[in-house]
């Protein structure tokens, strides 16, 4: 039967249930949401009784069969769900073969699980059911379908978010859509109707940490070592994600390359901060920075920022603390590279 995309199964749902859905995907938030679509689709067309089961080591396949084939006490009409683990014994592929020829015009099954669907696809039992089923794939979003969707929910929740703000949550919540929508969903209930900006949005993430992390960057473009090492200490111990140090760093390293290129097109200073939106009480620590750090340089620490996110997202850091003071002192003050987040990824 049809295939389907997680945003492609609402309209299938408008027309009409199938008997049967195969659900499966390792993105988990976007699977919760097509079965909960399924349930709610399931109980507006009468399918008012719901029964769950978890394929586990003690799953009692005549307790499956049985509701299949029985009649409800309560409802003519009923959903069915079914769990799957991520391994399956040959015994257990055999009885999922065999739901193909179990299903009955009063009942939708559903099938779900968090193995990848390209992978579950080629089972034989799947490819059995298929041919009686709806498909919904279930793939993980990449960077620009993930803005699109953070973009759709702030929409429907009616929050207000600044370009910058926008940009932080994105890459806070970077392949955790859960995380997203309960960040933004707490956002809506506690900024209704406002416009939620860089500033704000950094401070609700890290809990009102004593420093914010635009007071780390404020330490790191003045240069001020010390202090810039005792921020990163202190919002380290309450807990602010990393995610969140690095896009400041992130960005403020983007704007410094900016107004590096702007200066070598005879750009005046003062145009230059006022295209690129950077308040007049920051220019004095930008100018810091520009006078120490090169262009050569940024480009190496934009390389050494790179390292840490693929090492962080890898899960392959193994401190934390010690990987994010290198980075802050390297925007200190030069130093030679003896040691480089590069040289550890490449390792």
């Amino acid at each position: 039967m049809q295939k389907l995309y997680a945003n492609q199964l609402a309209s299938q749902l408008s027309q009409g249930l199938a008997g049967c859905y195969l659900i499966f995907g390792e993105e988990p938030l976007q699977k919760l949401e097509a079965i909960d679509a399924l349930r709610q689709a399931a109980k507006e067309q009468g399918y008012d009784e719901r029964l769950s089961f978890t394929l586990d080591g003690q799953f009692d396949w005549a307790q499956l069969h049985n509701e299949l084939s029985a009649m409800s006490l309560f409802s003519a009409k009923r959903l069915i769900e079914l769990e799957l683990s991520q391994k399956l014994s040959p015994a257990a592929s055999d009885q999922l073969k065999q739901l193909a020829h179990s299903l009955s015009a009063d009942i939708v099954l559903v099938l779900h699980g968090q193995r990848g669907f390209s992978e579950v696809s080629k089972l034989a039992w799947f490819k059995q059911l298929q041919q009686v089923a709806v498909q919904v794939a279930i793939y993980p979003l990449d960077d620009r379908q993930a803005g699109q969707w953070l973009q759709q929910r702030a929409r429907v929740l009616n929050l207000r978010l600044s370009t910058d703000a926008f940009s932080l949550l994105q890459h806070h919540s970077a392949g955790n859509l859960l995380a997203a929508r309960q960040e933004l969903e707490k956002l809506a209930l506690t900024h209704p109707g406002q416009l939620v900006d860089a500033a704000v949005l950094a401070d609700f993430l890290a809990d009102h940490s004593s420093f914010t992390v635009f007071q780390l960057g404020d330490a790191i473009l003045a240069g001020d070592g010390q202090q810039a090492l005792h921020r990163l200490d202190r919002l380290l111990q309450q807990d602010l994600e990393p995610a969140i140090i690095i896009w400041q760093l992130q960005k403020d390293l983007l704007q410094l390359q900016q107004l590096h290129h702007q200066q070598q097109q005879g750009i005046a200073p003062a145009q230059a901060f006022k295209q690129l939106a950077i308040w007049p009480k920051r220019q004095p620590l930008y100018q810091q920075a520009l006078q120490r750090l090169s262009v050569a340089y940024l480009d190496y620490l934009l390389q050494e920022l790179a390292a840490f996110d693929r090492l962080y997202k890898g899960g392959q850091l193994t401190d934390m603390t010690t990987a994010l003071s290198h980075l802050v002192c390297l925007f200190i003050k030069p130093v030679p590279r003896t040691y480089s987040l590069q040289q550890q990824h490449d390792n």
